[in-house]
């Protein structure tokens, strides 16, 4: 026990060291057992982006995918080894910033350590980086934007202007990275100037124009462009199809006229449910999306545009069934199903997959989901206490708050399906706002005791 005691104080000598030996340790044990690089449905539409970007013309391209992850594999040459080499890197920056990050807010080298020890810890946060997806690079970039924020004070009319350029810039790179974050900015400006609205016009109106200005070029010029391409302002063709899985459970009510794509998507679905395991299901337009061209010989674009269309359809006459299917899309946001994504043939050695499955599925997947129902729960008393005070106190926990819950309902509003995966750019906030109160209870409970006992 003494030896263990005096590795962990001299641990906290000199914690970011420590963090960093471990998160390399991590990832050269996982190269020793895993082969290469894990490669998804989705993996290939980035690489095929990332050509149009090698070749310097974005012309025809098809509208699937924004552009900020595949500028990473073009950077590359398209070499995903190398690929996967940065993304580990950025993993290594990631561990610097989470525990600076930390360490700026709670003035701790202890609960600094501990909220980037866990998050550093979780398999997926680790494996992500092998993979041909956006998870690490938009983790890396939405905690970038947090770290700038409270590093230059940028949620007060005090902060630099130019820390505000590097900001919007981050922030246009997330957008271009996940689509989804489109809403980040907005609630910035949003609650920058509620915040700040007793303060001097100047301090707000340039900051929230810089904001406004560089992510709303980012999102009009990534539309326009897709407008140009395939005839529809919108970030990503896929977006039809998404509203189509949120349709998925009741789209058997789609009316008459659109009887023969109703039969077809219905006939696929009970394929689903009665031969497929249960994530499948919200899959259903995809497994029917074949067989819909092939019916209205329409082009992918079109189909998805026409299918969300039907589907907005549905959601206004059944807004109940649709409000149900958000309810389930959020509470898929806060669990495990599509959240460890790996390539199972890709290990070595048989002995290390069971092990690292066994460590996910019996241990870290469970912390996960505690972790998640505590952020929750705090998030709930964060915002009581904000309502009981009258709507004074506009602190960064709050709009941390604000940012990741706001982010859950965002995406339980459009997608259904991987929903998991959404959570992930948001684990070493979740992960700092539950330490961080669970310290606060340690402290708060002592002392409440003690006054117990005195009274």
């Amino acid at each position: 026990m003494y030896n263990i005691q005096k590795l962990y104080a001299l641990v906290l000598k000199h914690p970011l060291r420590h963090l960093l030996l471990l998160g390399l340790l991590i990832r050269v044990l996982i190269l020793v057992i895993y082969q290469g690089v894990s490669i998804f449905p989705d993996s290939r539409a980035y690489i095929d982006l990332s050509q149009y970007i090698a070749n310097l013309s974005l012309d025809n391209y098809s509208g699937g995918r924004t552009p900020g992850f595949p500028l990473l594999i073009a950077l590359t040459n398209k070499n995903l080894i190398i690929t996967i080499i940065i993304q580990q890197i950025i993993g290594l920056i990631n561990i610097c910033l989470i525990y600076d990050f930390s360490l700026n807010k709670t003035q701790n080298k202890t609960i600094s350590f501990w909220i980037t020890f866990i998050t550093i810890t979780f398999l997926h946060f680790n494996f992500y980086e092998l993979a041909i997806l956006t998870e690490t690079l938009s983790l890396f970039l939405l905690l970038l934007s947090f770290w700038i924020i409270q590093k230059y004070k940028l949620l007060t009319s005090n902060g630099k202007l130019i820390f505000f350029i590097f900001l919007s810039i981050t922030m246009s790179f997330l957008y271009l990275t996940r689509p989804m974050f489109i809403y980040f900015p907005l609630l910035f400006i949003i609650f920058f100037i509620i915040k700040n609205f007793k303060q001097r016009i100047k301090r707000i109106v340039l900051p929230v124009i810089v904001i406004f200005t560089l992510s709303g070029i980012s999102f009009y010029s990534w539309c326009s462009l897709n407008k140009k391409n395939i005839g529809y302002f919108s970030s990503t063709y896929y977006f039809g199809y998404n509203l189509t899985q949120m349709a998925t459970s009741f789209f058997d009510l789609v009316p008459e006229e659109h009887k023969e794509i109703r039969d077809i998507f219905i006939k696929h679905r009970t394929f689903i449910e009665k031969n497929k395991s249960h994530d499948v299901y919200p899959m259903t337009v995809w497994y029917a999306a074949d067989d819909l061209l092939e019916l209205t010989n329409l082009k992918t674009q079109d189909l998805s545009n026409k299918l969300g269309k039907i589907s907005i359809e549905l959601f206004k006459e059944y807004p109940h069934l649709y409000l149900k299917q958000v309810l389930v899309s959020w509470k898929s946001f806060w669990g495990t199903e599509s959240t460890f994504l790996l390539n199972k043939e890709k290990f070595k050695y048989k002995i290390p997959k069971y092990l690292v499955y066994g460590i996910w599925k019996i241990i870290q997947q469970y912390i996960l989901i505690l972790i998640n129902i505590l952020f929750i729960l705090f998030s709930i008393k964060k915002i009581f206490q904000f309502v009981t005070l009258k709507f004074k106190i506009f602190d960064f926990d709050l709009f941390l708050v604000i940012v990741v819950m706001g982010g859950s309902v965002a995406q339980a509003l459009v997608a259904y399906g991987d929903n998991s995966r959404f959570c992930f750019p948001y684990l070493p906030l979740i992960v700092y706002f539950v330490i961080t109160n669970l310290f606060l209870l340690k402290t708060i409970i002592p002392k409440a005791n003690a006054k117990n006992i005195t009274a």
